[in-house]
């Protein structure tokens, strides 16, 4: 069943009921003060006829027709009919109801009915001190209840009751007609959002006035923000991903095109720096679940000894390829060694990101140098390039991710590498920080605590 429907059986169920417990009151009220209203004015008629039936036989005055049309005054409902009889039994007058009760047809029809109802009559003595000069008999029906005026008055509320309840349920329908519009068009409109959702578009919809409908519509629009949030979320991940596959892929094949060049030799160092991108990849791949979950919580740290100048050595060793392809110096300037404890793969791969970003910007016959201190707050490692430099409005966005710089010009790149340092280093418990003078070069510092 349709909610226009519902709503409108539900009304008509109402305005039912309403007319209904409004009936039972009246009828209520017209047996607590109706009938006893019509108690007291058949008293108050027995009373004067009494007195009247006294009066016309103490006096002799009064023909018998006069002392009819008296009596006639007094056929009231619920009295049908007045006789007096004096002391020896004598019919002195009468007076009797016509079968119209007021006028009109439909009070001589109702006047018809009521005589078919069972009558009672009722006895007094007229008497004269303690004398019976006469008899008083007045018919009147058996109840009050069914007394023509009581019968007239029921029959007027039912009727009006009636009445009453078509116009109100006209007027609910109406009504119902019009609210149940409304409601369908706001759940036609908040399906027609979920749908929009449900297909990736973004629909423009008028909020409900329902305040039921709005909370759905709000929330099917928070939920379509939540989802396009986790859609931005999965892109970023995966170009995530791609960007840390792709260091290790480009040093092993610029190391296997200066083996094809022979440019270098198959040394053991060499065989170390391919081993170690490979065991980089393999970190990658092995954590591809976890990249490609939006929702991932942050990737727990794993915390490991190991020389940070080996380490270092090691880096500079992979990429040394293409920057003595491009002209450009790498060079590693500390050489003492220093025993560090965070987390190595992470650490590696924010000083690979550094160097390869060192190596777009920074023109052929430049420099990069490498070095790191021991500070306060750990040990920091200086990354110095001679490049194209980074201009002061883009430094406040330098770590955000797809951010690219005025200076990036055709130099590709998808603006991930900075934001995956800081994301390293911030899981580390580290910094990175930038100072850059532009056209004369830029300098980078990682600072990492050291863990005991």
């Amino acid at each position: 069943m349709t909610i226009r429907r519902q709503w409108l059986l539900i009304l008509t169920l109402t305005a039912v009921l309403a007319v209904f417990i409004n009936s039972a009151i009246l009828d209520s009220l017209i047996n607590k003060y109706f009938l006893t209203y019509s108690s007291e004015t058949y008293d108050y008629h027995v009373n004067q006829i009494e007195q009247l039936a006294a009066s016309a036989l103490l006096d002799d005055s009064l023909t018998e027709q006069q002392l009819s049309v008296q009596l006639e005054s007094h056929l009231d409902d619920p009295i049908t009919s007045i006789k007096l009889y004096n002391a020896d039994g004598q019919l002195i007058a009468s007076a009797e109801n016509a079968d119209s009760y007021g006028s009109g047809m439909m009070n001589g029809m109702m006047s018809r009915m009521m005589r078919e109802h069972s009558e009672e009559v009722d006895s007094f003595n007229v008497t004269d001190g303690s004398a019976v000069i006469g008899v008083l008999h007045i018919t009147r029906y058996s109840s009050l209840d069914n007394s023509i005026a009581s019968t007239m008055f029921k029959y007027a509320l039912i009727r009006n009751s009636v009445l009453s309840f078509l116009v109100v349920l006209s007027a609910l329908i109406m009504i119902g007609i019009f609210v149940s519009r409304r409601l369908s068009r706001d759940l036609t409109n908040t399906a027609a959002q979920a749908l929009s959702i449900d297909m990736g578009d973004r629909p423009d919809f008028k909020l409900s006035k329902v305040k039921e409908i709005k909370i759905i519509q709000t929330g099917l629009d928070e939920l379509q923000n939540r989802l396009k949030i986790k859609q931005v979320g999965r892109k970023r991940v995966v170009d995530e991903f791609v960007h840390q596959t792709r260091t290790p892929l480009t040093i092993l094949k610029t190391h296997l095109e200066g083996l094809e060049d022979g440019v270098i030799s198959m040394s053991g160092d060499e065989i170390k720096v391919c081993q170690s991108q490979i065991d980089n990849l393999s970190a990658i791949i092995s954590n591809m679940s976890m990249l490609l979950d939006a929702d991932r919580p942050t990737e727990a740290v794993r915390f490991e000894e190991f020389d940070l100048h080996a380490l270092l050595s090691q880096i500079l060793s992979g990429m040394k390829v293409p920057f003595e392809k491009k002209a450009i110096t790498l060079r590693l300037l500390t050489t003492q060694k220093t025993a560090v404890t965070t987390d190595k793969y992470k650490l590696s791969q924010s000083v690979y990101n550094l160097l390869a970003n060192a190596y777009k910007f920074t023109e052929p016959n430049g420099a990069v140098d490498v070095s790191y201190e021991r500070v306060a707050a750990g040990v920091s490692i200086h990354i110095r390039d001679t490049g194209v430099g980074i201009s002061e409005k883009d430094l406040p966005h330098l770590f955000n991710a797809y951010f690219r710089g005025g200076n990036s010009g055709k130099i590709s790149g998808d603006g991930l590498g900075l934001f995956v340092v800081k994301e390293n280093l911030e899981q580390m418990g580290g910094t990175v920080d930038v100072r850059s003078d532009p056209g004369r070069g830029s300098e980078f510092t990682i600072t990492i605590p050291i863990k005991s």
